[in-house]
């Protein structure tokens, strides 16, 4: 399994003129699209609500992978040896902290290849929500878009991405239409309640 790089705190990247252009791009793009208000989505608040105080706080850290797409196995390792790291990272944290903990991987080899991309995230959340992780995918040409207005994109980020965080009760809402996947969740139960984090 690969071993993950040294995470870096987002806003820090921000501030840093040394940081890496990936780390950089990927830090502002959080900063300016993930955390600000999009009115189409007809509700209040940031594009994604935990991000902009998990910004602020330091608690976005992000990863280079630097592994090209010639062998698949490879990267799906490397995801799942960050994930593995990134439970080592906030297992003693209190849920309310640990609940605006994520990591971006960054796959700075990947451009162009969100197909790749989305191979990696799609073998590696049975394992993830088994164990109280989700995955999101993020990258330039992602079609996605919000449950709310099919015409707002949502995951178009400047590197191809795959982003860990912990599964909560609101991921049921996002995988009632795949019945593997919410059969594994309602078995594991979210990494963090929501409900009763304090």
């Amino acid at each position: 399994m690969s071993t993950p790089t040294e995470p870096m705190d987002a806003a820090r990247a921000l501030d840093d003129p040394p940081a890496p252009d990936w780390a950089v791009r990927t830090a502002a793009w959080i900063r300016d699209e993930i955390s600000v208000p999009v009115p189409e989505l007809g509700r209040p608040g940031a594009l994604c609500p935990y991000v902009p105080t998990a910004l602020r706080r330091g608690h976005i850290e992000l990863s280079a992978c630097t592994l090209a797409g010639e062998d698949p196995q490879a990267l799906d390792a490397a995801l799942l040896g960050h994930a593995a790291d990134f439970r080592t990272r906030v297992h003693e944290l209190k849920p309310a902290e640990a609940l605006l903990r994520c990591r971006v991987v960054v796959f700075t080899a990947l451009e162009g290849r969100g197909d790749l991309l989305t191979g990696v995230r799609t073998r590696a959340k049975p394992l993830l929500l088994a164990v109280g992780l989700t995955v999101g995918e993020f990258f330039p040409a992602s079609p996605d878009t919000s449950i709310r207005n099919s015409e707002v994109p949502v995951a178009r980020s400047p590197w191809p991405s795959l982003a860990l965080r912990h599964s909560t009760p609101h991921d049921e809402l996002f995988l009632a239409g795949q019945p593997e996947l919410h059969r594994i969740f309602r078995a594991a139960g979210p990494g963090i309640d929501t409900r009763t984090a304090t």
